[in-house]
């Protein structure tokens, strides 16, 4: 932005945080002291790139009621870190599976319900999510746009998928 190489810029970063103009978030990650921000957008600029979605999305979409105490977001590889007194774990997906389904709410990126049940689903044939069937309320879910990214998916992902589609016929 400052047109300056980037150990000029670590310097004055790191000089404009001991003036309290910078907040230092981590490594070559600032934020202006007075700025308010999510914790969404936090989450998509502590690990780049990254779009958050799980539970965390299914949350947010109200798909489910239980609130995660840690941020889960997708990204290229898998990571994780704690700031600000809050776990974010990035789970790693195939390139072809990050791209799509995303939106910006606001000031972050988050993925749409039906590929955030999916990435849980996902992330459940490798044993990384325990969400229950009957804790997730498919009701709302587009199943035109549902059955689309599912056919994206491995084909484990899309056995898991049957249970939900049981319990919504049950349902009604």
């Amino acid at each position: 932005m400052f047109n300056l190489a980037r150990e000029s810029a670590r310097t004055t970063a790191a000089r404009l945080a001991k003036r309290g103009v910078l907040v230092r978030l981590q490594r070559d990650l600032y934020a202006l002291a007075n700025r308010k921000y999510s914790i969404f957008s936090l989450a998509n600029a502590l690990y780049q790139p990254s779009v958050i979605s799980l539970e965390t999305a299914l949350n947010d979409w109200g798909l489910i009621v239980q609130v995660p105490q840690t941020i889960f977001s997708i990204g290229l590889k898998s990571y994780r870190c704690v700031n600000e007194n809050t776990q974010f774990i990035y789970r790693s997906v195939q390139p072809e599976l990050f791209r799509f389904g995303q939106t910006k709410v606001e000031d972050f990126f988050i993925v749409g319900p039906e590929k955030a049940l999916l990435d849980t689903r996902y992330m459940k044939t490798k044993g990384l999510a325990e969400l229950l069937a009957e804790d997730v309320d498919v009701s709302g879910l587009d199943p035109e746009l549902l059955n689309y990214y599912s056919g994206l998916y491995p084909n484990a992902v899309n056995k898991l998928l049957h249970t939900f589609d049981k319990q919504e016929y049950e349902a009604k």
